[in-house]
This record gives structure tokens, sequence and C-alpha cells, in this order.
């Protein structure tokens, strides 16, 4: 038996949906995490929010949901999303989504499964337990700076929108997720982790590609007001919208 993962669902309902429903039927997977970020760019925030909650998927914070919950409709501007953008997302959170992030959405979970020790995390957080705001491309030595004070033997995070697996000479492994949300074709993904015990302990680590109602995403998009989706939907569902990218 083993876990899924995934992070970065960004309001796209339908590959969450297709990854939980995909996973829950894998007689492989005993449990299932998500590390943060299921709003904003989408238009199913709120609903993204409650299917985690209802489906008992076990979370992370992300810093787009503690942007919502620590800096209230005064957030700044964060990466590629406007101020104008979050307030708009605000609008669409009731008090069960603050109540979920607030109190089911931790920074860090930790968990032994079968002798490993592994952390799921959104990102490396700052002093106040805030998410970094930095977005640099990660080496061993960066990595064991960012988690270093984490002792585990595998980290899983999200943020970065990129997949990615570096493996330290110390053996810690680090997983970069993607982002299962911001996909440009008909298919989303999970990460698949498993520990298989022998002479020497071993994982099995592999993406899972899942197909989901990419029509009904891309209606949904279209007919939305989402503030700035002219500037940022081509690189994170590779949408098109005529207007002025702001």
């Amino acid at each position: 038996m083993g876990i899924a993962v995934f992070s970065d669902i960004h309001g796209n309902l339908e590959a969450l949906e297709a990854v939980v429903k995909h996973a829950q039927k894998n007689k492989k997977i005993k449990h299932i995490f998500f590390v943060g970020d299921a709003i904003t760019f989408g238009p199913d925030s709120s609903a993204c929010l409650k299917f985690l909650k209802k489906h008992d998927v076990r979370c992370v914070v992300g810093n787009h949901e503690q942007r919502m919950v620590r800096y209230d409709q005064a957030v700044k501007t964060i990466t590629y999303a406007s101020a104008a953008h979050m307030k708009y997302i605000f609008g669409q959170l009731d008090s069960e989504d603050f109540k979920f992030i607030k109190n089911d959405m931790p920074t860090t979970l930790k968990i032994n499964y079968k002798g490993v020790n592994i952390l799921f995390t959104h990102y490396a957080h700052d002093g106040n337990g805030v998410v970094r705001d930095d977005y640099e491309e990660f080496t061993e030595s960066r990595l064991n700076k960012l988690f270093g004070e984490h002792k585990c033997d595998v980290v899983f995070f999200g943020h970065i929108h990129k997949r990615k697996i570096i493996i330290d000479e110390t053996g810690k492994s680090y997983v970069c997720l993607g982002a299962s949300g911001c996909v440009k074709g008909d298919k989303t993904f999970y990460t698949f982790f498993e520990v298989h015990d022998g002479v020497e302990r071993h994982f099995d680590i592999y993406r899972i590609s899942v197909p989901f109602n990419r029509k009904k995403f891309d209606e949904k998009m279209a007919r939305e007001a989402l503030p700035g989706k002219e500037k940022y939907a081509p690189f994170t569902f590779g949408l098109e919208y005529k207007g002025e990218k702001k």
C-alpha cells in the first residue's frame, strides 16, 4: 500500500475530482495528501476546498490560502495574482472555507511510513510560518538549507509548479510535485510513493496521469470574470483571452 501526493490545484475542480477519485479507486493507495494552493487562478476555489474536506484529503496550507486568512482583503500582490484577483477570490469563499483553511490546513504534516520519516509542506516557511515567496531553482545544497531543520528522509512540496526529484548525497529525497491544476492538456496527475523492505530499503515513486473534463473546465474559465486571467491563463492553463494584460 502506498501514498498519493499532489499539489497546486488552483481552482481547477475538474482536475481535483479526477485525481482524488482515481487515487481512491487505486487499490495500491492507502493515504492521499495535498500540499497546498487549492485556490485562485481557476473558477472553483470554494468548491475545491469543500471537495478536499468532503473527501478527507489530508492537506497543508499553501501561500495562496495563507494570503486569504492572514492578510484579509488587504492582500498584497502575489506572483501573477493581482490584489484585484485575490480580492475577487476572497469574495467567493465563505465561513466554512476559512474555517477549513485555518483548522485543517497546517503548515506541515509529518508521518512515519514504514520506517521512513516523511514531511509534507507547500514549501519552506519564514520565521513567522508564512510560505516563502521565492521560486528560485533548487539544488541539493539549497534544499538542505530550506528544509534542514526538519528531521526527515523524504520531503514532498509544491509551489514551484515544476516536477522534479532530487536525492541528496546524504540519501534525503526531495520531491517537487508540480501543479496538478495548472495543466495545458486534458490530463492531470498525482505522484505515487511506496516503500519496499528488503536487504536494502528502496522507494517506488512515479507520476500517474489521469484524464479530466477539460471541456467543462474551459467553459467555466471563459464564463468567470476572473481579474487578470488574460495575463495568467496562457501559462497556467494554456488558454488565451482577448483584453489588456494587466
